[in-house]
């Protein structure tokens, strides 16, 4: 009987299909980690976006707490986020509309306080080399609110 047909069992005629099964493991794993760089990424860019806001927020309320209607007078003020990083934000103030008090059937007219509005630009609360999302909205704090 002659052994032509069938080839010889051995470490010579292994066909490799475990190294392909782990080519195709290393793939999947591969694509996988790069996935999740990606979501890391994103996650850091809008956890820093969402800082960025948290201290404008913060500086916003301040100035608007100690400056009241004094702020009125200037167009612009700085906000310090940190030693090195500024933005500036618009002041809008309106006026002081009247209203009527009514006690005890007399009725007085008073001066209601007038509205102080804080804005800050979207483009500004990025930080640099950022740019403003495509649905990015100017922050505005006001005494209204």
């Amino acid at each position: 009987m002659s052994t032509c047909s069938k080839p010889p069992r051995g470490p010579r005629f292994q066909r490799g299909d475990m190294l392909l099964e782990a080519l195709v493991a290393v793939l999947i794993t591969s694509l996988i980690a790069g996935g999740l760089a990606h979501v890391q990424s994103r996650l850091m860019a809008n956890q820093r976006a969402t800082k960025v806001e948290r201290l404008v927020v913060g500086q916003l309320r301040e100035q608007l707490q100690n400056g009241g209607t004094g702020l009125c007078g200037s167009g612009t003020i700085a906000l310090a986020l940190s030693s090195d990083i500024t933005r500036q934000a618009q002041v809008e103030c309106g006026t002081a509309p009247q209203i009527n008090v009514a006690l005890a059937g007399t009725v007085m007219p008073v001066e209601a306080p007038r509205e102080v509005g804080l804005s800050v630009r979207a483009a500004d609360l990025e930080l640099e080399g950022d740019e403003a999302g495509e649905h990015a909205a100017d922050l505005l704090v006001s005494s209204r609110q």
